[in-house]
Protein backbone atom coordinates (compact mmCIF):
# COMPACT_ATOMS: atom_id res chain seq x y z
CA UNK A 1 0.00 0.00 0.00
CA UNK A 2 1.04 3.61 -0.34
CA UNK A 3 2.44 5.52 2.21
CA UNK A 4 0.96 8.57 0.52
CA UNK A 5 -1.70 9.34 -1.98
CA UNK A 6 -2.13 12.35 -3.84
CA UNK A 7 -5.66 13.84 -4.44
CA UNK A 8 -6.18 16.57 -7.19
CA UNK A 9 -9.17 18.59 -6.45
CA UNK A 10 -11.56 20.46 -8.62
CA UNK A 11 -9.47 23.47 -8.36
CA UNK A 12 -6.57 21.71 -10.06
CA UNK A 13 -4.54 21.74 -6.23
CA UNK A 14 -3.63 18.85 -5.27
CA UNK A 15 -3.39 17.04 -1.64
CA UNK A 16 -1.16 14.44 0.13
CA UNK A 17 -2.40 12.12 2.88
CA UNK A 18 -0.66 9.87 5.22
CA UNK A 19 -2.06 6.53 5.41
CA UNK A 20 -2.91 5.63 8.93
CA UNK A 21 -1.37 2.15 10.19
CA UNK A 22 -2.65 0.37 13.20
CA UNK A 23 -0.23 0.63 16.13
CA UNK A 24 -0.01 4.80 14.97
CA UNK A 25 -2.44 6.79 16.46
CA UNK A 26 -4.51 9.31 14.66
CA UNK A 27 -3.57 12.81 15.77
CA UNK A 28 -6.66 14.66 17.96
CA UNK A 29 -6.06 17.71 15.67
CA UNK A 30 -8.40 18.85 13.08
CA UNK A 31 -8.00 17.39 9.48
CA UNK A 32 -9.60 15.91 6.07
CA UNK A 33 -9.67 12.36 5.91
CA UNK A 34 -10.03 9.61 2.87
CA UNK A 35 -11.51 6.07 2.89
CA UNK A 36 -10.02 4.43 -0.06
CA UNK A 37 -9.26 1.16 -1.57
CA UNK A 38 -6.77 0.10 -4.20
CA UNK A 39 -7.41 -2.12 -7.07
CA UNK A 40 -4.25 -3.55 -8.08
CA UNK A 41 -2.39 -0.34 -7.95
CA UNK A 42 -5.45 1.68 -9.11
CA UNK A 43 -6.53 4.29 -6.01
CA UNK A 44 -10.50 4.32 -5.98
CA UNK A 45 -11.68 6.70 -3.50
CA UNK A 46 -14.91 5.93 -1.06
CA UNK A 47 -15.29 9.02 1.42
CA UNK A 48 -14.00 12.54 2.19
CA UNK A 49 -14.52 13.96 5.42
CA UNK A 50 -13.64 16.39 7.73
CA UNK A 51 -12.94 16.63 11.09
CA UNK A 52 -12.27 18.70 14.11
CA UNK A 53 -10.35 16.06 16.00
CA UNK A 54 -9.39 12.87 13.85
CA UNK A 55 -9.17 10.78 16.72
CA UNK A 56 -12.28 11.48 18.10
CA UNK A 57 -14.31 11.29 14.39
CA UNK A 58 -12.37 10.10 11.16
CA UNK A 59 -13.66 6.31 12.10
CA UNK A 60 -17.44 7.39 12.00
CA UNK A 61 -18.29 6.02 9.21
CA UNK A 62 -15.55 3.66 8.94
CA UNK A 63 -17.81 -0.10 9.68
CA UNK A 64 -19.75 1.45 6.48
CA UNK A 65 -17.43 2.18 4.34
CA UNK A 66 -15.91 -1.64 4.57
CA UNK A 67 -18.80 -3.37 4.56
CA UNK A 68 -20.23 -1.22 1.91
CA UNK A 69 -17.76 -0.42 -0.08
CA UNK A 70 -15.00 -2.62 0.55
CA UNK A 71 -12.67 0.31 2.14
CA UNK A 72 -9.08 -1.34 2.71
CA UNK A 73 -7.15 1.90 4.08
CA UNK A 74 -7.91 5.39 5.90
CA UNK A 75 -5.70 8.47 4.63
CA UNK A 76 -5.55 11.74 6.76
CA UNK A 77 -3.99 15.04 6.11
CA UNK A 78 -3.76 17.74 9.20
CA UNK A 79 -4.91 20.91 8.72
CA UNK A 80 -6.10 23.36 12.13
CA UNK A 81 -8.48 25.59 10.16
CA UNK A 82 -12.48 24.60 10.02
CA UNK A 83 -12.64 26.71 6.93
CA UNK A 84 -9.73 25.20 5.17
CA UNK A 85 -10.86 21.77 5.91
CA UNK A 86 -14.41 22.84 4.40
CA UNK A 87 -12.90 24.31 1.33
CA UNK A 88 -10.36 21.37 0.83
CA UNK A 89 -13.35 19.06 1.54
CA UNK A 90 -15.82 20.26 -1.26
CA UNK A 91 -12.91 20.66 -3.59
CA UNK A 92 -11.94 17.23 -3.25
CA UNK A 93 -15.60 15.99 -3.51
CA UNK A 94 -16.30 17.81 -6.47
CA UNK A 95 -13.25 16.60 -8.20
CA UNK A 96 -13.79 12.76 -7.07
CA UNK A 97 -17.39 12.41 -6.42
CA UNK A 98 -16.57 9.70 -3.70
CA UNK A 99 -19.39 7.26 -3.65
CA UNK A 100 -20.04 7.86 0.14
CA UNK A 101 -20.39 11.41 -0.08
CA UNK A 102 -23.10 11.29 -2.96
CA UNK A 103 -25.36 9.38 -0.78
CA UNK A 104 -24.82 11.43 2.03
CA UNK A 105 -25.76 14.39 -0.09
CA UNK A 106 -28.75 12.22 -1.35
CA UNK A 107 -29.94 12.55 2.39
CA UNK A 108 -29.69 15.64 2.79
CA UNK A 109 -31.53 16.32 -0.86
CA UNK A 110 -34.21 13.63 0.15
Amino acid sequence: MREYVDVTGASGASYRFMRFRDGRPLSPMGGNYLYARFTGDRFELIFAGEAPNLLLNARERWAEAVSGFQATELYSRLNISERIRQMELSDIAAANRPPMNAETEDRKVG
